[in-house]
């Protein structure tokens, strides 16, 4: 039954018709009180005592409705509401329900804006049979009201009938306000009352439905249903079922329908009262459910990626590619299984960790580690897991692939990386060593170290004398040498000077000659490589291990490259003492040219003067032509030291008074007329910048011809930089020998002689200094009129010195 607060007035208890609707029905009035609670409801609120008429609705929703609500959107959507910020609402909700659990309900709140209930509220549950957690629903309980008695007077009697007339308005207001479609059907199957909902689900009008067999608003193949319905009525108090509706412009809906007979006082069926929802959306919903569960069940069957579900730790779900990757041919093989059974020990702590943090729907990277297979072996993996929902359960969902592969490529790449690795290091051992014991010893480490071997030896061939002397070894036996020729028949120089890499090794066969030597050596496997230089072989390199049995085809091509490098290595240690002695020749003549000849120049040169004092005619013309050659002579050799001396010389570049070094050359030329003004500055040089204005002002006073007049200028166009012009009023430099006169042995006219190193020693010298040299015309765009001969030189700093 209800308790019914009056809202205007004395109003009777509502009529039992309501009883039929296991619906939960709160109404509360415009002064927000609670006006009525339907007993379905206090049954659902669990409402053991009496609710106090006109309780403030306030109280009653935030200390009794919303605690029965779960989850926080169905709260807000209520709350909102009865509070007066939502003029209506319609949302699926769960309620706590009286014996525990949850219960699904469908919510329907309107507001009433006109007639004399206006300003009224209406909240109704109704059962949700669709979702997760559907309520049955309980047999309608009868009710009855008795009507007056005979022998009431006329004033009681006019009384009731105001009180039933009112009553009957407000079951109307109910009626047509409720969201449900309503209809009241006789025994044979003819609607004889609709509410307004029930006529707009179905697309009629009121008129169009009342009067109207059900028989109509349904396809012909489900005519037989109903008619077996109408023939079951009186056998059950109650039914609900789901039906599709055909709608007057031929559209189908899916229908919730709830069925309950109306039994007349002598107990016999009259016809049944049908409540009718709306359930399309919710299919429409239900079915692009289970096409998304449909695509996202093939997706996870069908991935390459294997895919598994725990909760609890074990494993409730598992895909092909997850059997395929754990090694099961069946799903019950590894369904139920501990998760922590296929993670290897030494990562069981961390995926712990992240199953905590998964379960809380942290985001968590990627991890690598060994998953255990069924038969025990084991299998790199990478992976990551995330929350989801199994069964209406969370749970943790794990994707993850197979990296044998990728881990394979990696060790490849890693063991490449080593084999370069110990190639240019051997290269750079050989490249910056010259003695043969060091190259020798450092290259048998590396290739030990970096390759992982545990014995290895260098031999020598020594060239005449036919036999193998150790050079270096490291943990190889003292009778290696000794062995070999007992198992190969011959001297182990004999055997290596074929110059073809020699391999014994274990696996290849246990009763050849070279597994008794290997079985005496300890070695498991064991590699003769020959170090070859210009097509002989000098020496041999042998490389032994106590763990592997063989040496792969990437191994034996390392080990050969190793030996060409350590023979080019030996090469280049010939090839620089073959160098040094030829240097050692080089500079012994130039000795002999640079001292001796110079000497005996200059012993000439005197006698040549005195020659010329004492003849005359042609007798002195021929000694002058001889003191030409001997000066020639002595500048030859002058230049030949100066390149010496540059070569030789690697000092550091030091302060040099530029003043003081012009001033210096300027007085070797007492007979030639030079101008210069010079300026103190220090600039980076060494001894030979007096080289540049002996070679510069000795060519403007030897070819410049008889007057000629030489300027030097020193001129400074920034703080870094001093550019020094010598000049000469001569006979100039063509445009076309701008460039080349410059070159070694290349003297104007395009003739070329030993005695043309002049500018180009000038030259090498600039760019020792870090500047540069190049000629111009002293009068531009006149060669004829003299050239300008210009370098530049860096300033010094503070710091002092410079490396060159």
């Amino acid at each position: 039954m209800h308790d019914c607060t009056p809202a205007h007035g004395d109003i009777l208890e509502l009529s039992g018709i309501l009883d039929a609707f296991d619906e939960g029905l709160l109404i509360v009035g415009p002064d927000n009180r609670v006006a009525c609670i339907s007993s379905h409801l206090r049954h659902l609120l669990g409402i053991t005592h009496d609710v106090p008429v006109g309780t403030d609705a306030n109280h009653f929703v935030r200390w009794t409705l919303i605690p029965r609500i779960c989850g926080g959107s169905g709260r807000t959507e209520i709350t909102a509401f009865l509070f007066g910020r939502a003029s209506a609402a319609d949302f699926p909700c769960a309620m706590r329900l009286p014996g525990g659990g949850e219960g699904w309900f469908r919510c329907s709140c309107r507001a009433v804006h006109e007639g004399r209930f206006r300003g009224s509220r209406l909240v109704r549950f109704s059962p949700d049979t669709s979702g997760p957690g559907a309520v049955p629903v309980p047999e309608t309980r009868a009710s009855r009201v008795e009507g007056p008695g005979s022998g009431m007077d006329s004033a009681k009697r006019r009384r009731i009938e105001a009180i039933l007339r009112e009553s009957k308005d407000r079951y109307r207001f109910l009626v047509e306000n409720l969201n449900e479609g309503i209809a009241l059907i006789d025994r044979e199957g003819i609607v004889v009352f609709a509410n307004q909902r029930m006529a707009d689900i179905i697309g009629y009008s009121i008129p169009g439905v009342i009067g109207a067999p059900v028989y109509a608003f349904v396809d012909e193949n489900d005519a037989g249903d109903v008619r077996e319905h109408l023939q079951t009525l009186g056998r059950s108090m109650r039914e609900v079922f789901e039906f599709e509706l055909v709608q007057k412009g031929g559209g189908r809906i899916h229908a919730l329908i709830a069925t309950t007979p109306i039994i007349d006082a002598g107990g016999t069926c009259r016809g049944f009262l049908a409540t009718v929802q709306d359930i399309t959306p919710l299919k429409q919903m239900e079915a692009k459910l289970r096409e998304s569960e449909e695509k996202y069940r093939s997706l996870v069957e069908l991935s390459a990626e294997a895919t598994l579900i725990h909760r609890d730790g074990r494993i409730i779900f598992v895909n092909p590619a997850g059997l395929k990757l754990l090694g099961a041919s069946r799903p019950e093989e590894v369904i139920g299984m501990v998760i922590l059974d296929i993670v290897h020990p030494d990562a069981r702590d961390i995926i712990e960790a992240i199953t905590v943090r998964d379960l809380q729907g942290v985001e968590t990277p990627l991890v690598e580690l060994l998953v255990v297979r069924l038969d025990g072996t084991t299998v790199p993996i990478e992976g990551r897991g995330a929350r989801t929902i199994f069964e209406g359960r969370p749970a943790v969902q794990v994707v993850m692939r197979d990296i044998s592969h990728r881990k394979q490529a990696e060790e490849q790449l890693q063991a490449r990386n080593r084999h370069l690795l110990l190639l240019n290091r051997i290269i750079g051992t050989s490249a910056s060593t010259h003695l043969p014991g060091e190259l020798l010893e450092t290259a048998l480490d590396q290739t030990l170290d970096l390759l992982g071997y545990d014995s290895g030896a260098i031999y020598r061939i020594e060239s005449g004398q036919g036999e193998a002397a150790l050079q270096c070894r490291r943990n190889m036996p003292d009778t290696c040498t000794d062995l070999a020729e007992i198992v190969f028949g011959r001297s182990f120089a004999d055997t290596i000077a074929t110059g073809l890499p020699c391999y014994l090794e274990l696996d290849r066969g246990l009763n050849s000659p070279g597994s008794r030597l290997l079985r005496e050596f300890g070695f498991a496997a064991l590699a003769c490589i020959p170090l070859v230089v210009e097509s002989d072989v000098v020496g041999a390199l042998l490389i032994g291990t106590r763990e592997r049995g063989f040496f792969s085809r990437d191994e034996r091509a390392l080990l050969e490259a190793v030996g060409r490098e350590i023979g080019a290595g030996i090469v280049r240690g010939m090839l620089y003492r073959r160098l040094e002695v030829a240097n050692r020749e080089a500079n012994l003549y130039l000795d002999i040219l640079t001292h001796d000849i110079r000497n005996a120049d200059n012993v000439a040169n005197i006698y040549a003067d005195l020659l010329i004092d004492e003849l005359e005619g042609d007798p002195a013309r021929y000694a002058r032509k001889l003191k030409d050659g001997i000066r020639k002579s002595i500048e030859i050799t002058t230049n030949v030291a100066t390149l010496r001396k540059i070569q030789e010389e690697r000092d550091g570049l030091t302060r040099q008074d530029l003043n003081d070094v012009i001033q210096g050359e300027i007085a070797h030329f007492s007979g030639l007329c030079i101008r210069y003004s010079g300026q103190p500055v220090e600039v980076l040089a060494d001894d030979l910048l007096p080289e540049i204005f002996t070679n510069l002002i000795g060519n403007a006073a030897k070819h410049g011809g008889p007057g000629v007049e030489v300027t030097v200028a020193v001129d400074a166009p920034d703080d870094e930089t001093v550019v020094v012009t010598v000049a000469d009023t001569g006979p100039g430099v063509p445009d076309d020998a701008k460039e080349s006169i410059f070159f070694r042995f290349e003297r104007e006219g395009g003739r070329r002689g030993s005695q043309g190193l002049g500018l180009s020693i000038c030259r090498m010298l600039a760019a020792r200094y870090g500047g540069r040299m190049w000629v111009e015309d002293r009068v531009p765009g006149h060669p004829e009129q003299g050239a300008a001969f210009r370098f530049s030189l860096r300033k010094a700093g503070r710091g002092g010195n410079a490396s060159a």
